[in-house]
């Protein structure tokens, strides 16, 4: 069997700094690190996770935790979530809440931490390990939370449909009825709520019961609402704003199948950044989201096991992505 000695030996080097090489550790010079992986690769020497997990007492793993994968919002989260995990020379794995029960847990057991999202079966679990929910907006929870900027990026977009020149605004999206006090407010009330007062602030007239367009929180729902907003090539609003990108991506479609023009009728904007936006026709103006900093206060967790935290809720920072749905 080939061992880090013999990995070092062969790169002129000890085993401890053959070791960090490995691991990318970046106090080791760059032609170091790639001497030693030439010499790794030559020799066919393969990292003994379970042995170097018995050392460090950590499996360099993450789990994320979600109901399911459906949809490109999660998707995207967990592209996001998988490419820092890799930049730390970690690995991730993705796991369904739905089947996961507080017996049958060897995932969260094996893994350093959770980032969860959309997992309240699992919140008792959470409770017992180093843990990051993304988008919680139940304060009671003792966990840690990184909620997307929904207040103030919504306040951005409608701002911006406003400095394009759009004075008939409509929202198009779904949230829970305001009224249950059973409800706790999630991400889309709270964009609803945002972009109808940024509306009326600006001296522009909103009727929620009217200019608040029903919509499923899917691009199926988008293709749907748009087809009833175009009525024989026109629609009644000059700007629309969507509470997610996929609602954004169907309105474009919908609008276009009954020969409304964007930008030139109606200006569309939406939320959440996801890369589709990019190649839509038009392509869609959004506002970008990065919850990159969910593991960064994730490590600060696994780090210091030992240390008393209290729960931070951090809302991560968002950009304005303007491309052709809102051109000039």
């Amino acid at each position: 069997m080939v061992t880090l000695k013999d990995v070092g030996e062969l790169a002129g080097v000890t085993a401890t700094t053959a070791s960090a090489a490995l691991r990318g550790k970046d106090y080791v010079k760059p032609e170091t690190t790639q001497r030693v992986r030439d010499a790794a690769r030559k020799l066919g020497y393969k990292i003994n996770l379970s042995g170097r997990s018995l050392r460090s007492g950590r499996s360099d793993t993450i789990t994320f935790l979600t109901s399911g994968l459906e949809g490109d919002y999660f998707s995207h989260l967990a592209m996001c979530v998988a490419e820092e995990v890799h930049k730390r020379d970690s690995h991730m794995l993705i796991e369904l809440s739905r089947y996961l029960t507080d017996d049958n847990d060897l995932s969260y057991t094996f893994s350093d931490g959770i980032i969860a999202i959309n997992a309240p079966r699992a919140v008792d679990i959470l409770k017992r390990h180093p843990a990051v929910m993304l988008e919680n907006y139940d304060t009671s929870l003792p966990i840690d939370t990184v909620n997307a900027p929904s207040d103030a990026g919504s306040r951005a977009a409608i701002e911006h449909l406003i400095a394009r020149g759009c004075a008939r605004i409509g929202i198009v999206g779904d949230n829970h009825d305001p009224n249950n006090p059973n409800i706790i407010p999630g991400s889309r009330d709270i964009r609803m709520r945002a972009a109808k007062e940024t509306i009326l602030a600006a001296g522009l007239p909103f009727d929620e019961r009217r200019d608040f367009i029903k919509s499923s929180w899917s691009i199926d729902g988008g293709i749907e609402a748009g087809r009833g907003l175009a009525k024989k090539g026109k629609c009644k609003y000059d700007g629309l704003y969507c509470l997610n990108d996929g609602i954004a991506l169907g309105i474009l479609r919908g609008l276009a199948d009954d020969g409304v023009s964007v930008p030139g009728d109606v200006r569309v904007i939406g939320f959440d950044g996801l890369s589709q936006s990019m190649y839509s026709v038009p392509t869609l103006t959004t506002v970008a989201t990065d919850f990159k900093g969910a593991l960064t206060l994730l490590m600060r967790r696994i780090e210091n096991l030992d240390d008393e935290f209290f729960p931070q809720t951090v809302n991560v920072g968002y950009k304005l992505i303007e491309r052709e749905s809102t051109a000039a």
